[in-house]
């Protein structure tokens, strides 16, 4: 009774063969780089404009170069101190408050400079120095954040895209099933519960394109956050997942140039820098200074010349504490330094090995997983056209296959904010 609609179940189930070899990570990598359409928008298109776009790479840089200028401001000796004076005026007598009365009143101008020694300009310039390098090592790193944060959100679109993709063509199909299956109830050829089991797959299967399509939005809008309104352009362009330019070498000592690493290593020398300042102000700098002042016309006119420094009564309990203080702060760095390194080695070696056990994940899928539910989806159809299975069934088996097709795609998107992760981990900029 059921020989007579075999050409319609091919017809149905045709559709399905042919996305049964779609999206896989085997075949995406192996299939030769398309010419891309106009208008489409690459990884490195978007890594782009992520980067013209970045407000905190252009602070970093702006950072850097004031510490730079601040550098050179502090290697020059103090500005000169211009002194207006006016002095012995007289505070009583009928003559109070005078300035040309009385022949002691003297109005004079002088000037003043200090004397801060080379060393320790040299010292207080280098603290900026070392302060415009971790300004430095902070857009490196704000550069490896953008561009893992763009990476990643790249390819969350394409993935979800996919998924998109394959559950509107299942919901195709199904359309067709159900189609299918009311003809044949109305014509008595099959139960209407076979009509009632294809429009609940049909129902549950929209539910999932929904809950798809919004994870698709929220991944468009994230993508919009780091490169605008370019990220509603079509994307373009497979990934090669099974590389990395961290697999190949030293991961600890690759990690040195890590940039938050380096920042730290950098407040570790501006930090020393800052000891080494406080280490030179334990000598004292001179003053020097001049006065010319005039008295009145019957009067000579006088010069004075003075010089100044400060005195250390107990430099125990003040410069050498300050320089010990900032010896500490340098250790602290240092101490902070090594222990960000240790922490970043461990999750960069999860990541890797997470990465490298997805990718077997995802061979284990295309060889073994794959093909079997397919083969199984086979089986259940050739059942049914011999009158030994059901509907049900078959669509069971075809959900199977979906929710693996589903699963690789889902290891997929994984796999690929991993290797996001790896890749932009280090700037390219500092590993040349």
């Amino acid at each position: 009774m059921k020989l007579w609609y075999v050409p319609a179940l091919w017809l149905l189930f045709g559709v399905q063969a042919v996305c049964a070899n779609e999206y896989t990570l085997a075949q995406a990598l192996a299939e030769p780089a398309k010419t891309q359409e106009p208008g489409l928008l690459s990884l490195s298109d978007a890594l782009a404009l992520a980067e013209q776009r970045s407000e905190s790479v252009r602070g970093q840089k702006a950072a850097a170069q004031a510490a730079q200028r601040e550098a050179v401001a502090a290697g020059e000796l103090p500005d000169p101190m211009l002194t207006l004076e006016v002095s012995n005026i007289p505070a009583n007598g009928p003559e109070r408050f005078s300035l040309a009365a009385d022949f002691m009143t003297m109005r004079g101008v002088g000037i003043s400079q200090t004397f801060t020694r080379q060393d320790k300009r040299k010292a207080q310039a280098n603290v900026f120095s070392r302060n415009a390098e971790v300004a430095q090592a902070r857009e490196l790193l704000a550069l490896s954040q953008l561009r893992t944060g763009t990476a990643q959100a790249f390819l969350d679109r394409v993935y979800l895209q996919r998924m998109l993709e394959l559950l509107q063509s299942q919901r195709t199909e199904l359309q067709l099933q159900i189609d299918a299956a009311d003809a044949l109830f109305r014509a008595g050829k099959a139960p209407q519960t076979d009509v009632f089991t294809a429009r609940t797959e049909h129902g549950l299967l929209h539910l999932r394109i929904q809950d798809t399509q919004a994870m698709l939005d929220n991944a468009k809008a994230n993508l919009q956050r780091w490169i605008g309104e370019a990220a509603s352009r079509n994307l373009a362009g497979d990934v090669d997942l099974a590389r990395s330019s961290l697999a190949h070498l030293n991961l600890a000592e690759s990690l040195n140039k890590h940039p938050e690493i380096l920042a730290l290593q950098k407040a570790e020398d501006s930090a020393r820098a800052k000891a080494e300042v406080k280490l030179q102000e334990k000598s004292a700098d001179w003053t020097l200074s001049v006065m010319y002042a005039g008295r009145g016309p019957a009067f000579s006119e006088m010069l004075t010349l003075g010089a100044a420094r400060p005195l250390f009564v107990d430099q125990t309990s003040r410069q050498d504490q300050a320089v010990a203080a900032a010896n500490s702060m340098a250790a602290k760095a240092r101490s902070e330094r090594i222990e960000l390194q240790r922490e970043h080695l461990a999750q960069t070696k999860r990541w890797q090995q997470t990465w490298q056990s997805n990718l077997k994940r995802l061979s284990d899928f295309d060889q073994s997983l794959i093909p079997l539910t397919q083969q199984r989806t086979q089986a259940a159809l050739d059942a049914y056209r011999g009158n030994t299975g059901t509907l049900s069934e078959v669509l069971a088996a075809r959900r199977m296959e979906l929710d693996m097709r589903m699963e690789q795609l889902r290891i997929q998107m994984d796999t690929a904010r991993l290797w996001a992760q790896l890749e932009y981990l280090i700037p390219e900029e500092v590993q040349q």
